[in-house]
């Protein structure tokens, strides 16, 4: 059965008693806030959430069959068990399994499963199965996250406070929780200012954000080229490098398209939301750089090496360093070897 993930907290405890979970694709950021959804639903009933990977079970099939046929897995009460890194080698030992959990939950995590996909197709077929794809959420899907919460926790935010920390976020639930955090701190013993939000959401994560933007689109081969070796120590993957790339040129497409008459100072000045004042120079520097027809162009491009990656995970990285080279710097290739 598949489920939309924004259906998930809709449903009681009793549609998912006695059912295999699967939580799979690129945003294992949502698949880790949904499992927290699922555990949160059974809340009252005090289960043990256990977490376990997939190659330990694979090691050791008998240990989880017998749980589950003998039931010593759920003498004390009953639990969730939650596994990671799950792929189509799972399947023999789920199906060995599915029919004697009774109203206990298994939860599988997998990335990226392809069509064909002998347990995505378990997943979304099998009367026991809830299948759940987990793909990027975009700014609305965060905007209306970061909303739930701040009503969920009685916080009073601006429309523009609320903008920024959406677009500090990175399109990640995680952030959203972070940041929420830190204000339920402050909210008893201070006022929420936009000095707190700016403060709040400038976090090494945001740093490292556009420290990203400002290589990529410097126009600067050596910059790149050297951004290309390191990319390991920016702990991005590259849908997330071309979500914030993204973004960012949305926002300068916006600001530039805002009344040709103004000038650009006046232009990010008018901007709404709000620009934070140290982004202000980096969008000049950017808008000198680049014109609005090759912004757009590169925008597009964007857009369809994402979709690309989304039909086929096989050999991204190479992909995506031939789609940097093409769309941003005349690259020497001497890095290669970085990604084969």
């Amino acid at each position: 059965m598949l489920l939309k993930s924004q259906e998930l907290s809709l449903k009681k405890k009793d549609f998912f008693k006695g059912k295999i979970i699967l939580l799979y694709g690129e945003n294992q950021d949502l698949i880790k806030d949904l499992n927290q959804q699922i555990i949160n639903i059974f809340l009252d009933e005090k289960r043990a959430a256990r977490n376990i990977f997939e190659e330990d079970i694979i090691k050791n099939p008998e240990n989880i069959i017998n749980y589950y046929l003998n039931g010593s897995l759920f003498d004390d009460n009953k639990n969730i068990l939650i596994i990671k890194n799950c792929s189509d080698k799972i399947l023999d030992i789920i199906n060995k399994v599915k029919n004697n959990i009774n109203d206990n939950l298994i939860i599988l995590n997998a990335e990226i499963l392809l069509k064909n996909s002998k347990l995505r197709q378990f997943g979304e077929y099998d009367k026991l199965a809830i299948c759940i794809p987990c793909y990027q959420e975009n700014k609305f899907d965060i905007k209306k996250f970061l909303i739930q919460q701040i009503q969920i926790n009685k916080i009073q935010l601006s429309d523009s406070q609320i903008e920024i920390i959406t677009n500090s976020a990175s399109l990640k639930r995680s952030k959203i929780k972070e940041v929420i955090e830190k204000l339920n701190l402050y909210k008893s013993s201070k006022k929420i200012t936009d000095q707190v939000i700016e403060e709040i959401c400038t976090d090494p994560d945001l740093q490292k954000n556009d420290e990203i933007i400002d290589i990529l689109l410097s126009k600067k081969e050596g910059y790149i080229n050297e951004f290309i070796s390191n990319m390991s120590n920016y702990d991005k993957n590259f849908i997330e490098i071309i979500i914030i790339l993204r973004s960012f040129i949305i926002k300068i497409l916006e600001i530039q398209k805002n009344n040709k008459n103004l000038s650009i100072d006046e232009k990010i000045e008018r901007y709404k939301p709000t620009i934070f004042w140290k982004d202000k120079d980096r969008i000049k520097n950017i808008l000198k750089l680049w014109k609005i027809n090759d912004l757009e162009k590169f925008l597009s491009n964007l857009n369809k090496i994402e979709t690309d990656f989304k039909k086929n995970d096989l050999n991204q990285d190479i992909q995506f360093y031939y789609f940097l080279s093409k769309n941003l710097s005349k690259i020497s290739f001497k890095n290669t070897n970085n990604f084969i």
